[in-house]
């Protein structure tokens, strides 16, 4: 403090006095300064609570909410060109394989790109190995998307079938499939023995099934869907209360259009959607994916405004709430 002094006394021809109070106000001020920063960092990190008072607050939340969204909607629209342009960069197909003789050829051609291909080979040259399906998506670089796509054409067990794999379980699928074998090439020539034994045949055959009531199980024997892609659309089934129309089941984030399509051709609708009780769910219980946080609490904050909504026609009057939007959440709405 004193060194302090003596320079600023010097570099301004001050007395101590007046050094120390030159000191003492630039202290104040800078930190005035890293008080203000600080507060608005603090702050932001907070959720604003938005009281909805009258309709016109409404709208002018609507004008706001548009402006942001044609901004938003410019950078949107660059980003899937951009993805779009790095999807298309370089074309893959699909075949089975094993992860522990495929080349990085054929690696390449799966669309992984080379580097990755080299280090999985490098990998095996070490003396790696891939017993399950789950351990090719371990190799670093490898993004859970590309391993969903990939999976159903990996030619090994996956973790959920390990359990099956018991010695005693092994011998009686073998038995029965070569009973199997036996019978129905009674009628052939070639013998048991010169037959591929699969302890899985007829496993993966899919067969019709509710959208709304199958499990992984029945979703798996349909070619191009893993464990993952299972998973993500029950989960998203179940956020949305189940499926209203079978087209919904495409709106699965990564589903590719034409698993979609093998999809519709297996499943059906017979159960019906849970209903979101619109009078009567707190903002908290309001939860849907088709609805956002902001359009929760409009909808909330107008019935509280004018009463219960008895039919669609209320909800058109929520400025926030575009036609789309009302006709995509009205068959999980109950007034």
């Amino acid at each position: 403090m004193k060194k302090l002094t003596t320079f600023v006394r010097n570099l301004l021809s001050m007395s101590p006095a007046e050094a120390k109070g030159v000191i003492v106000i630039f202290g104040i001020i800078i930190f005035i300064i890293v008080l203000m920063f600080g507060a608005d960092w603090f702050f932001s990190q907070k959720p604003q609570n938005l009281v909805i008072s009258s309709p016109k607050m409404l709208d002018s939340l609507t004008v706001s909410l548009d402006s942001r969204k044609l901004n938003y909607g410019n950078q949107s629209n660059y980003g899937q060109k951009y993805e779009k342009y790095d999807s298309n960069k370089k074309a893959y197909k699909n075949f089975n394989f094993d992860p522990n003789t495929t080349s990085v050829a054929q690696f390449e051609a799966l669309g992984l790109p080379k580097f990755i291909a080299e280090r999985i080979e490098k990998y095996r040259n070490k003396g790696g190995k891939f017993r399950k399906k789950e351990d090719f998506a371990k190799i670093y670089g490898i993004l859970p998307d590309t391993f969903e796509r990939l999976e159903p054409y990996i030619t090994l067990p996956s973790a959920d079938d390990e359990s099956l794999r018991t010695p005693q379980a092994e011998a009686t699928n073998v038995e029965r499939t070569v009973a199997t074998v036996a019978s129905s090439s009674s009628s052939e020539d070639k013998t048991v023995e010169n037959k591929p034994i699969n302890a899985k045949t007829n496993t993966k055959q899919p067969i019709r099934f509710d959208l709304n009531t199958g499990d992984t199980t029945d979703f798996m024997k349909i070619k191009g869907i893993g464990s993952g892609y299972a998973k993500r659309i029950i989960k998203f089934r179940d956020m949305l209360g189940g499926f209203a129309n079978a087209e919904q089941i495409g709106e699965t984030y990564g589903l590719p259009p034409e698993t979609v399509e093998e999809i519709l051709k297996y499943g059906f609708l017979k159960d019906g959607v849970k209903k979101l009780k619109i009078n009567q769910l707190s903002l908290s219980e309001f939860r849907h994916p088709y609805i956002k946080y902001f359009q929760a609490k409009a909808i909330i904050a107008y019935r509280e405004q004018h009463g219960a909504f008895k039919n669609s026609e209320d909800l058109k009057q929520i400025k926030i709430l575009d036609e789309a939007t009302i006709l995509k959440i009205l068959p999980y709405v109950e007034f």
